[in-house]
């Protein structure tokens, strides 16, 4: 077979693509079944998946609050979470104005993301970084990682309701690589009635977005479909080379879910999606070599979750999915021709979870059992690496009545059994204590793990025309954490909120890129070889001094350190802040929102094609946007915006777009 068949090679979903496309519009003349009167609650429709049965317990305030469910796999409203939760919503989405999630968080404050080169998107949750972050997309595991990172930008946000953020160890709840938490991508749900939207943006730099939902209905069954592409022109933030610091690129996606009410006791979920990203960039080398990259990943992700509720206190619930990610790479050089690197990578995971749960009296249990399968092929490892899972987990969320309802109490804890690594045990326990209803504070303790992935494991490359050889390590042990959290939150109504948090993490047998040989050829390989504790301050505030105005500011403080030798761990800035200033008055709005990073430190890594990046530092750099709306102009939103105001960018260490100002359009539809 030649290079030019086996790159030809694709997944052919044609049949789920036409189910996707066309399903919905086909059902939405339908009218959704009314549900049965005073029968119990099965679901909430915009959970992610297991979906907890149970609605949450009536918080004793009137106003109504947006609805969180990661913290503890069970539903309460935001302010009553016993963990902490950062929720970005439908909303704050809206007004950002970002295309894909990764560009989402890039502005965010409490998160820290950031993009390499060839790399995508990487984000840290308390400095730990994006190899002990947890990805969930509804609930359910993404995998595609790049050097133990999942690429965010993959993710575009017309399809997302809200984000939902927890942070410190977690894996109580989620098992392995939860060390750092949780970011749970939460996609749109809704029958007919809720509508949908159409969106089309266009920059001066020609990068095209369109993208649209629409909410659905057919008997019993009621949904949500949405579909988008983009088009991405290249950019180069140094023009004394032929490379470019990002490509031209499309992508396109496709994703339906659908909700069926069987009876007043019994549902069931269904959901799949399509995506396809396509690109192409020209890479430097040594000794001025270039080469001309292709990339293409295809992603398929399907599942299935029913729920039962057996009375008004007693659920099950079950979920059920699979998740394929294939990932074709050519490098041919720009000089003769010649191919450097043709490879392809497939992904694949199954998964499979059944949860109970039980209010008695002072108590809310959930129980669970969970079965995992991944497998990776790739053509740069020395054997094709597979493992699996089994986990128990339990949690008890007890509100003494002695304290009226003022104190919860969780105890969680999870087993694995790993079939590469034996037995993980996770504890967890969270505090949560209302002084008033104004006040509330938090605290959290936790343990977590994360086993070293396959190419850590099993790689086995070598560029002889560069000089260098990257061996993978069968010995490596799971990275290990512990971590403790403390936090307090006020609330003024719609006026104001403050919330500050304190964290502690301490991190063991971390895994590093060493050198193992001085050549020829330079040999790298991985190690345990360090432990690292981890300490940190975040602060947020959201005013709002009259009607019109809102004004947001944070403010995040890290103190990273290698207990071996006392040095900052790679890449994690000191000091970042943010702020976000809205205006909106008559059916106008004005909106001016920005991050500051601070100066950062690199170490030896490896970048996409396993090649090491030299050693620095990163100066300081802020990423503001300026964006103005016209909403509801008939049944059209209108908007105008600049990216990257400060045109800020770096070759090597900020690879990202140059400033740019769009033009956006929004047509809404019932």
């Amino acid at each position: 077979m030649t290079s030019n068949d086996k790159y030809a090679r694709r997944l052919r979903p044609a049949a789920m693509g036409m189910f996707l496309a066309f399903g919905p519009w086909m059902a939405s003349a339908q009218e959704p079944a009314a549900p049965a009167p005073d029968t119990p609650t099965i679901a909430l429709p915009d959970a992610p998946a297991p979906v907890p049965v149970l609605a949450p317990a009536t918080p004793r305030a009137v106003r109504l609050q947006p609805v969180v469910v990661t913290g503890t796999r069970t539903a309460h409203s935001l302010d009553e979470s016993p963990v902490e939760v950062q929720l970005i919503d439908a909303e704050d989405i809206r007004r950002s104005g970002a295309r894909d999630v990764a560009e989402l968080l890039e502005r965010e404050g409490g998160v820290y993301a950031s993009r390499s080169a060839g790399r995508g998107s990487r984000i840290e949750l308390q400095g730990l970084s994006s190899e002990h972050v947890l990805v969930l997309v509804d609930g359910r595991r993404l995998i595609g990682r790049i050097n133990g990172a999942i690429d965010l930008s993959r993710l575009p946000t017309g399809d997302v309701e809200r984000i939902e953020i927890v942070k410190g160890p977690s894996s109580a709840l989620y098992g392995a690589d939860a060390l750092g938490g949780v970011i749970n991508i939460i996609t749109r749900r809704g029958g007919r009635d809720s509508g949908g939207a159409v969106t089309a943006r266009i920059d001066e730099d020609r990068n095209l977005d369109l993208h649209g939902h629409a909410g659905w209905a057919l008997g019993p069954v009621q949904g949500s479909s949405a579909s988008g592409l983009s088009r991405l022109e290249s950019y180069d933030l140094d023009a004394g080379t032929p490379s470019n610091d990002g490509g031209d690129g499309d992508s396109r996606f496709l994703s339906t879910n659908a909700d069926w009410q069987i009876d007043e006791h019994a549902s069931l979920g269904l959901s799949g999606s399509y995506t396809l990203d396509d690109g192409k960039r020209i890479d430097g080398g040594s000794a001025n070599r270039y080469f001309d990259t292709h990339k293409r990943v295809e992603e398929v992700r399907v599942g299935a979750a029913p729920r039962y509720a057996l009375d008004a206190s007693t659920g099950i619930s079950g979920d059920l999915y699979y998740n394929r990610y294939f990932d074709q790479f050519l490098q041919t050089s720009r000089a003769d021709g010649s191919v450097s690197l043709d490879e392809e990578t497939v992904d694949e995971i199954a998964v499979g979870t059944v949860q109970l749960e039980h209010r008695r009296g002072e108590h809310r249990l959930i129980g669970g059992l969970e079965a995992q399968f991944e497998r990776l092929e790739a053509d740069r490892l020395d054997h094709t690496g597979e493992r699996d899972r089994q986990a128990v987990y339990a949690q008890d969320e007890w509100v003494p009545e002695w304290r009226e309802g003022r104190l919860t109490v969780v105890p969680g804890l999870r087993y694995d059994r790993d079939s590469q690594f034996g037995d993980q045990f996770s504890p967890k326990l969270a505090l949560r204590y209302a002084l008033s209803d104004a006040w509330v504070l938090r605290a959290g303790y936790g343990r977590g793990y994360r086993a070293p992935d396959f190419k850590q494991l099993l790689l086995l490359f070598e560029n002889p025309g560069v000089g260098y050889r990257v061996e993978g390590n069968p010995d490596l042990k799971p990275e290990r954490s512990t971590g403790v959290n403390l936090g307090a939150t006020w609330l003024a109504g719609d006026r104001a909120s403050l919330s500050f948090g304190a964290y502690h993490n301490r991190v063991r047998d971390l895994i590093d890129v060493i050198q193992t040989e001085a050549g020829p050829p330079i040999v790298f390989s991985y190690r345990n070889v360090a432990s690292a504790t981890l300490t940190g301050l975040d602060a947020q505030a959201r005013l709002r001094p009259w009607q019109p105005l809102e004004l947001q500011l944070g403010y995040g403080w890290l103190r990273s350190r290698d207990d071996d030798t006392g040095d900052q761990l790679s890449g994690r800035p000191e000091h970042r802040a943010n702020a976000a200033l809205r205006y909106e008055q008559n059916d106008c709005a004005l909106q001016l929102r920005g991050v500051w990073i601070g100066s950062r430190r690199f170490a030896v890594d490896l970048d996409t094609g396993g090649t090491p990046t030299p050693a620095g530092k990163a100066g300081s750099y802020a990423l503001f946007d300026l964006r103005a709306e016209w909403l509801r102009w008939e049944q059209l939103d209108l908007a105008i915006g600049m990216d990257n105001l400060l045109d800020e960018g770096d070759p090597q260490y900020l690879p990202i777009a140059p400033r740019a100002a769009y033009l956006e359009l929004t047509w809404n539809f019932r």
